[in-house]
């Protein structure tokens, strides 16, 4: 069983039915954002610095590198549980109201009714399915799309009061990470660094990044990097260009550079990457 959780660990997204009793030992950590649904039993949990106790009723989200530990359960105690990249929010995140956005990366522990309970499993069922086949075809697109419509299914559903516990943040902070992403969209490959984006906004860096964390939880160079990495990862699985070719395409000033901030943020080189997306 050991074995098994470790070989899921190191995908990309995963899907699985558990008692999370490996997280007992010690704390599990994941570059992930997890979703956690109670299926049976009581449990305590250590996320972060703060203790939950959670039930049947109880939907946890936990973002990136965010820590969780059981400390105590009930012996009948299992949860559903998802893992997906945070780039497959992209797609979804600037359609969504940005209070909701933040407060999914600042609440942990969601109380959920009947409705979105069904949502969850069907959601679970399908992503499964994606999961049988990830990395051939077009899994990769299925599950991106299945976590947006998940999303928009739970922001519709759930209860408006849980997301006026979110902070208002202004509408001048909203527009501008809006224009900050259409930027980056038009000139991720060419432009690294924040400071040509706060720029092009007539803002400061500091500024900038007070936004983005506001929003998402994240600086604008993790977003920065976590989009050229995404769009690294969808050219190398193309495999119809070099590493080297691809390095230029994306405005790295050589391979060995690019090499570097690939195997700094996916803990394997572009090279590894392709082979193990072949197999």
């Amino acid at each position: 069983m050991v074995e098994k959780i470790s070989s899921l660990l190191v995908r990309e997204c995963f899907f699985l039915r558990t008692s999370l009793d490996w997280a007992g030992e010690e704390e599990f950590r994941q570059d992930k954002c997890l979703m956690i649904s109670v299926e049976r039993g009581r449990a305590t949990l250590l996320v972060g610095e703060e203790e939950y106790v959670i039930d049947r009723g109880k939907l946890l989200f936990l973002r990136p590198e965010l820590s969780v530990r059981k400390l105590v359960s009930s012996a009948d105690f299992s949860v559903s549980l998802i893992a997906f990249p945070l780039f497959m929010l992209r797609e979804c995140r600037q359609r969504l109201e940005p209070r909701f956005m933040l407060l999914l990366f600042t609440k942990v522990v969601w109380t959920v009714d009947a409705r979105v309970k069904k949502l969850f499993n069907s959601f679970c069922d399908l992503f499964g399915f994606a999961m049988e086949g990830y990395g051939r075809g077009y899994t990769r697109e299925m599950a991106t799309s299945l976590v947006c419509s998940m999303l928009y299914g739970f922001y519709e559903l759930v209860d408006t009061t849980q997301i006026g516990e979110a902070p208002v943040d202004s509408s001048r902070a909203r527009e501008l990470f809006r224009r900050f992403m259409e930027l980056l969209h038009q000139h991720f490959a060419r432009e690294h660094e924040v400071m040509f984006y706060a720029g092009e906004l007539c803002i400061s860096s500091k500024y900038l990044t007070q936004i983005t964390k506001g929003i998402l939880g994240h600086t604008p160079k993790q977003i920065i990097d976590e989009t050229l990495l995404q769009e690294a990862m969808r050219l190398l699985d193309k495999n119809d260009s070099s590493i080297q070719e691809i390095s230029v395409s994306l405005g790295f000033p050589d391979q060995s550079y690019f090499g570097r901030f690939f195997k700094r943020l996916k803990q394997m080189s572009p090279q590894q990457y392709r082979l193990r997306s072949k197999r």
